[in-house]
């Protein structure tokens, strides 16, 4: 058994957003973040180069754009991206947004971290 309690965990920015891992240490399968977008932040495209990346939106209004395709997410919406696909995301909103991301398989690291 392995508890994390999220505010003893330190998020760190990983270029204009803010990133909390919040993975349990003994877990391998998959990875979970936390993740806060600013107003304004645009995240330009990248490939998706993991099996399932899966946004759960937690707040805010906001615009991914998935191989061409605009979704705005609002609280509740899930979002999965399959690897090989391009993503990237905007929040052109009036609040932060926070997400949920589900990384399959998961990080050996955090992301934008060194191990």
């Amino acid at each position: 058994m392995e508890l994390k309690r999220r505010s003893e965990m330190q998020a760190f920015a990983f270029g204009d957003i803010e990133l909390r891992e919040l993975t349990p240490e003994a877990f391998t399968v998959a990875s979970f973040a936390e993740v806060v977008l600013p107003i304004g932040v645009d995240r330009p495209s990248r490939v998706n180069t993991k099996d399932h990346r899966i946004y759960i939106c937690l707040a805010g209004d906001l615009e991914f754009t998935v191989e061409g395709d605009t979704f705005h997410l609002t609280p509740g919406d899930v979002l999965h991206i399959d690897k090989g696909e391009t993503y990237g995301f905007h929040n052109g909103g009036y609040e932060k947004g926070r997400l949920l991301l589900i990384r399959v398989p998961g990080p050996n690291a955090p992301e934008g971290t060194q191990p």
